[in-house]
């Protein structure tokens, strides 16, 4: 169970800070919520039960250093897959944000610049959906990343895609 004060990445939101814990009653029954404030939208307050298994399965603590470094040196030998059926991919895709790993998801990442390098070629260009968790994909890495590692976002941004781009080529 986090703390107040915990700072975490709930997979919807990005880096959160847990403000407080409290206690609501629906029906009768008293439930412990966590109440998250996520640091790139301060006015937002988000209320996730504790004991929800879905809201919990996409609230993780915070990477290390070492855990950032390692996943990054790993991003050349991270094998890029591509599911040709439109809404399969979405769903897969989606899943994957959800679930939070954070090797996985710069695996699909690779995956999806894979694709775009290959329908730059041919002068098209990604799919919406795809393009949605592009980024979504991006803007979760990078800020955990660079929140834990004290270093500008873009300066991430750019390490990141520059190793997914050397490793495609």
């Amino acid at each position: 169970m986090f703390q107040i004060g915990d700072v975490v990445v709930y997979t919807t939101y990005g880096i959160c800070k847990v403000e407080n814990i409290i206690d609501m009653n629906f029906n009768g029954n008293l439930t412990k919520y966590y109440v998250l404030v996520p640091l790139s939208e301060a006015k937002t307050e988000l209320t996730i039960p504790v004991e929800n298994p879905i809201t919990i399965a996409r609230l993780h603590g915070l990477l290390s250093e070492n855990e950032i470094t390692e996943i990054i040196d790993q991003i050349p030998y991270l094998e890029p897959f591509w599911i040709m059926n439109d809404n399969e991919r979405k769903k897969a895709f989606s899943d994957i944000i959800k679930r939070g790993n954070r090797k996985d998801t710069l695996q699909m990442l690779k995956s999806v610049k894979k694709h775009q390098l290959s329908l730059k070629d041919k002068v098209r260009k990604l799919h919406a959906c795809d393009e949605q968790v592009m980024h979504d994909a991006e803007k979760l890495i990078v800020d955990e990343f660079s929140y834990v590692l004290g270093k500008e976002k873009v300066e991430i941004y750019n390490l990141v895609n520059d190793k997914i781009i050397k490793s495609l080529q």
